[in-house]
């Protein structure tokens, strides 16, 4: 899933599953998020999906303990897809919203 691959054994192999990982933990996060807080309707999926990130920064940290010295780019990264890979949202909205260009 993450394009970034680089060769069979290396440390780049574990980083990249971490971050795999860190994507599905978050899309099981936006589903369940998604079902359990309620928001205005108004409120956009931009300011939601931040409402989100800040909700999931802790456990994303615990159970991925790599992740806390990643840059902020990569967390991005990691949240938008999840909340793509959750099936609950196209993709291009997200993209629209986050003025992004999520990898494939």
């Amino acid at each position: 899933m993450w394009p970034f691959r680089r060769k069979s054994g290396s440390r780049d192999d574990d980083a990249s599953a971490t971050i795999d990982a860190a994507i599905l933990f978050t899309a099981q996060r936006w589903c369940a998020f998604s079902r359990s807080v309620a928001l205005p309707a108004e409120m956009t999926l931009r300011d939601r999906i931040s409402m989100f990130a800040r909700a999931l920064d802790q456990s994303l940290h615990g159970h991925f303990p790599t992740l806390i010295s990643a840059p902020e780019q990569v967390i991005l990264l990691i949240i938008a897809k999840g909340v793509e890979q959750s099936g609950l949202l196209a993709r291009g909205e997200i993209e629209r919203e986050l003025g992004i260009i999520l990898p494939h």
